[in-house]
């Protein structure tokens, strides 16, 4: 996918969850909730409108994988999806799992401080090491 940087934005490399056939599922690597996520189709397009039927089958699948590996990592109370395209234009959603109270992973105590409103406020970028092991985590729920 050499059509633009979002990609790169997102940290492919290191942040890579699952490649499904029409879309790339990746953590996040900027904070919103513990676990959120962001899926990312493989071809460039900038409207949801120009999405074809089997890309949007494939949507599906990694909607019911996201949500189940989720789940079993870190108990999500409700899951949000956003598809905010005004710094990236490329079609993508975020994923945010989303929590009535405090958890806890990697030794950090974890909070939706907006819950039970809508947010999707960035937080802090999460050094390295624990991105790695929530990235670990979702993986192994898969």
């Amino acid at each position: 996918m050499a059509c633009c940087d979002i990609l790169k934005v997102f940290d492919e490399e290191n942040n890579l969850i699952r490649d499904y056939k029409h879309w790339k599922l990746l953590l996040r690597n900027r904070n919103t909730t513990l676990g959120n996520c962001v899926a990312i189709i493989k071809r460039h397009i900038e409207k949801f409108s120009d999405i074809t039927f089997e890309e949007m089958e494939d949507l599906a699948n990694v909607v019911k994988d996201v949500e189940k590996a989720l789940k079993a990592s870190f108990s999500y109370d409700k899951i949000n999806y956003l598809m905010l395209m005004m710094k990236d234009p490329h079609l993508h959603f975020h994923i945010l799992p989303r929590y009535s109270g405090p958890r806890s992973f990697a030794g950090i105590e974890w909070t939706d401080d907006d819950w039970p409103k809508s947010s999707h406020k960035v937080k802090e970028e999460i050094p390295s090491d624990i991105m790695k092991r929530i990235k670990g985590e979702i993986v192994k729920n898969f």
